[in-house]
């Protein structure tokens, strides 16, 4: 585990409701429309996808700080690409900018299954250590491998006070 700051990037990105069992759905529809703006709009792709999670208030109710264990409670997501380009003025609703946040991030390989477990030692750490979360909750997809799922590579991020 390490703690660092992310550095602010220019994301595109689309927001959803969703549910703990509706999220393998979202992970091939929302990114490749996503990905269908960039090459539309002839924009960089700079970084991983990322999906950020709201709604969620890290209690003990939850997958250690992910979203809530219940596979039917409902929490925002956010699916955002980081790109660099021209970026058209009637599009400004579909880009925004994230500012640096400070986090604490592990790498967890393996199956989305386990993640809950990644972010239970997380939390731990966290508690050990005295430090506040401030609420972002991010995945940065590193390698997904859907036939694979077990060489798949996710960044966990929880944001620090």
């Amino acid at each position: 585990m390490l703690i660092r700051t992310h550095p602010g990037m220019t994301v595109l990105f689309t927001t959803v409701q969703a549910s703990l069992n509706q999220l393998p759905a979202f992970s091939g529809s929302v990114t490749r429309e996503l990905y269908r703006y960039v090459a539309d709009l002839d924009l960089l792709v700079c970084g991983p996808q990322i999906w950020f999670y709201a709604g969620v208030d890290g209690g003990p109710q939850a997958a250690g700080g992910g979203p809530p264990i219940n596979s039917g409670s409902k929490f925002t997501l956010e699916v955002a690409l980081p790109v660099q380009g021209k970026i058209p003025t009637a599009l400004l609703p579909y880009f925004k900018r994230i500012p640096a946040f400070r986090c604490l991030t592990a790498c967890y390989e393996g199956p989305r299954e386990g993640l809950a477990e990644q972010y239970r030692l997380m939390i731990q750490y966290l508690e050990d250590n005295q430090l506040k979360m401030n609420g972002i909750y991010a995945e940065c997809f590193l390698h997904i491998d859907l036939d694979e799922p077990a060489s798949q590579i996710t960044e966990v991020r929880i944001g620090l006070s």
